[in-house]
C-alpha cells in the first residue's frame, strides 16, 4: 500500500509511501516505527499514538525527536513510517470498572507494605508499620525507585544527545529544579524555571532584571519580589556584585 499524495520540498517531491528512508524525507516529517538498525525492523515510536520528527540531517546520521523528548540520531538508511499511530485517545478511555480491565489482563496490584514477612520485604509490623529498610525494593529485593538501570558506557550512548545547551532548544520548556541555592546567570534569561518552595514548584519566568540573583529569592507565591543586599556568587571582572532593586518575578500560572 503506497500513498500516493506528493508533498513538494524545496525543487523536488518526497512520494509518501508506506515506509521509506530520512534521505527521501524532508525536515519535520512526522513518523514512527523507527529502525535503530537497517533490515531489524522497527523499535522505536510504535505505541498508540507515538509520532517522533524528523528534525535534522548530518553526513550519515539524521536527528530525530522522540515521542519521550529525548533526540537521538538514527542512520539515515534506516527505515520509518511516515505519520503518526492511531488510537491516540486509548489512555483517556475510562474503562468504567475492575472487570472492564481484568478483561484486558491487567491484574490487581498488591502493596507490599500490606504483605506478610513471608511474601515481601516491606511486609509484617503492626499497624501502619514503615518498611523497616533505607530504600524500597520488589518482592525478590532487589532496589527500586531510584537506583539506575541503564548500563555505564553503553555502545548507544553516543547515539543520544542528552546534554544540550540550554538556549539550543528549538522549545523552550519548563526547567524543574530543587536547588534553590543556584545562582541565575545570564543563559537562564528568557527560560522559565519551575523552583520548588517546599510544597509545589512555582514556575518563573527569567528576565534580565533578575540577574545575578538566587533562586531561593523567587521561591515565593507574590509576584513582586524585594530583593535587598546581598553578595552575589557571580563575578564578573572579578568583583563582587550588589543588587539593590524591586526584582519582579513574572509567574505563568
Amino acid at each position: 500500500m503506497l500513498w500516493k499524495k506528493l508533498v513538494q520540498f524545496g525543487k523536488g517531491f518526497f512520494e509518501r509511501k508506506e515506509e521509506s528512508t530520512s534521505t527521501d524525507m524532508p525536515l519535520g516529517t512526522a513518523i514512527h516505527n523507527i529502525e535503530i538498525t537497517r533490515g531489524r525492523g522497527g523499535q522505536l515510536a510504535r505505541a498508540a499514538g507515538a509520532v517522533a520528527k524528523l528534525i535534522a540531517k548530518e553526513g550519515k546520521s539524521a536527528t530525530l525527536r522522540l515521542p519521550s523528548g529525548e533526540v537521538r540520531l538514527v542512520s539515515q538508511n534506516c527505515l520509518a513510517t511516515v505519520g503518526q499511530v492511531g488510537n491516540v485517545g486509548v489512555n483517556q478511555k475510562s474503562l468504567g470498572r475492575a472487570g472492564s480491565k481484568c478483561w484486558l489482563g491487567k491484574r490487581p496490584v498488591v502493596r507490599g507494605v500490606v504483605m506478610n514477612p513471608v511474601d515481601h520485604p516491606h511486609g509484617g509490623g503492626e499497624g501502619k508499620a514503615p518498611i523497616g529498610r533505607k530504600k524500597p525494593t520488589t518482592p525478590w529485593g532487589y532496589p527500586v525507585l531510584g537506583r539506575r538501570t541503564r548500563k555505564r558506557k553503553k555502545y548507544s550512548d553516543s547515539f543520544i544527545l542528552r546534554r544540550q545547551k540550554v538556549n539550543m532548544k528549538e522549545e523552550k520548556e519548563t526547567i524543574v529544579t530543587w536547588s534553590r541555592a543556584s545562582s541565575i546567570l545570564p543563559a537562564m534569561v528568557g527560560h522559565t524555571i519551575a523552583i520548588h518552595n517546599g510544597k509545589e514548584h512555582l514556575p518563573i519566568y527569567i528576565t534580565d532584571r533578575i540577574l545575578l540573583s538566587f533562586l531561593s529569592h523567587t521561591g515565593s507565591k507574590s509576584k513582586e519580589l524585594e530583593v535587598g543586599s546581598f553578595h552575589s556568587s557571580f563575578k564578573p571582572g572579578g568583583k563582587a556584585v550588589y543588587i539593590h532593586s524591586l526584582v519582579k518575578a513574572i509567574e505563568l500560572h
